[in-house]
């Protein structure tokens, strides 16, 4: 009997100690996860909200590809000023690096053929790309021996470092690349055709290449006769961007006007064919009085179809059958002559001509007092 009791009493023991553990169990879990979740706002709360940028984010997740452990998939992070600053930096430095312009060498064996050919098409366009015998070369893409020398001889006249290698400069030089800001235009791009010293002109225009505004500025012009410069002049442009080059000191020929910009603004030269022809005075002799034996002056005016004065050549003065060579100074030729008597009623003033200007007659009158 005691045996039977004591059996129960063990089973009653057992299932109270079975309980006891399970609401034990029960009572950790909930401890468990009432830590977890203050451990949860201890760390939102701990790191302030203007921190929570992404870098930040980055560092407190396992992976990159997993979501953030601390933020919603709406969390919007706040970024300073400071940084805000920072990322228009980074912005701008990038444009910039985008707009800038870079050229890498390509120097002797480039396999590069795309840009071989347009060094060498760059060249032949300058007249440099030639053979000993003086025959342009075949545009092939390989940058051999003859490719190198006309380089050297394009950096040579350019007075740039003669390497054979097309750099940065040299390609800027050959136009390969453009860094200009502004462009010279002409109103007419035909051939420009006039008389020696007739007093014309043809426009030429330099204006923004961002806007097309006229630029106010100083123009230069060289003149070149067979490749060598044999004059210059200078030119100030209006608001507009426009001034009227005249070339007046040009002998008769063919020359090519070199208009470029001195004055700090980026701008490739353009360039003006001239062809300068002969041209034909006004002549006007006076008249003169004479009266038995005197002094007599033989004096003729010579001007330019523009009305000025006319500095050079010589003319002849023919009287009663005599000549007399005289030069022309400021627009006049004068002979002064002491005579006896004077037999004719004219006289003759030939310009003898010149390279530049045409010969022509006229003639004076003589009058007779009595």
């Amino acid at each position: 009997m005691n045996k039977k009791y004591l059996f129960f009493a063990l089973i009653l023991l057992v299932g109270i100690i079975s309980i006891s553990a399970v609401s034990a169990a029960d009572d950790l879990a909930s401890d468990i996860s009432v830590a977890d979740d203050d451990q949860g706002i201890i760390l939102e709360e701990s790191i302030p909200q203007n921190v929570l940028n992404d870098e930040n984010l980055d560092v407190l997740t396992n992976d990159a590809n997993e979501e953030p452990a601390l933020a919603s998939k709406n969390y919007e992070p706040i970024v300073s000023s400071s940084s805000n600053a920072k990322v228009k930096e980074n912005a701008t430095a990038k444009k910039s690096s985008k707009n800038k312009v870079t050229f890498k060498t390509i120097s002797k064996g480039s396999k590069d053929k795309v840009a071989v050919k347009k060094i060498q098409k760059a060249l032949k366009r300058n007249g440099y790309y030639l053979s000993y015998k003086g025959h342009y070369l075949k545009v092939d893409g390989w940058f051999g021996y003859y490719t190198e020398r006309s380089v050297k001889q394009f950096q040579k006249a350019k007075k740039l470092k003669v390497t054979g290698k097309v750099d940065e400069k040299t390609a800027e030089k050959l136009r390969i690349i453009d860094k200009s800001n502004a462009v010279i235009k002409f109103k007419d791009d035909k051939t420009f055709v006039r008389e020696y010293n007739d007093g014309r002109a043809f426009e030429a225009k330099i204006v923004k290449k961002r806007n097309g505004k006229g630029i106010e500025t100083l123009l230069s012009v060289d003149y070149l006769k067979n490749g060598k410069r044999i004059a210059s002049e200078y030119y100030c442009t209006d608001e507009e961007g426009i001034n009227y080059i005249t070339p007046n000191d040009l002998e008769v020929g063919t020359y090519k006007a070199k208009i470029y910009c001195d004055d700090g603004i980026k701008t490739h030269p353009k360039y003006k064919t001239i062809i300068i022809k002969k041209t034909s005075i006004r002549m006007k002799a006076a008249d003169i009085n004479v009266s038995g034996k005197q002094n007599i002056q033989l004096k003729v005016n010579l001007r330019f179809k523009n009305n000025v004065e006319v500095d050079e050549g010589k003319v002849k003065f023919t009287v009663d059958g005599k000549s007399y060579i005289v030069k022309v100074q400021n627009g006049l030729a004068i002979k002064n002559l002491k005579i006896k008597s004077l037999k004719s009623k004219k006289y003759q003033v030939t310009f003898l001509g010149n390279k530049n200007i045409k010969a022509k007659t006229v003639t004076g009158k003589i009058a007779k007092k009595r």
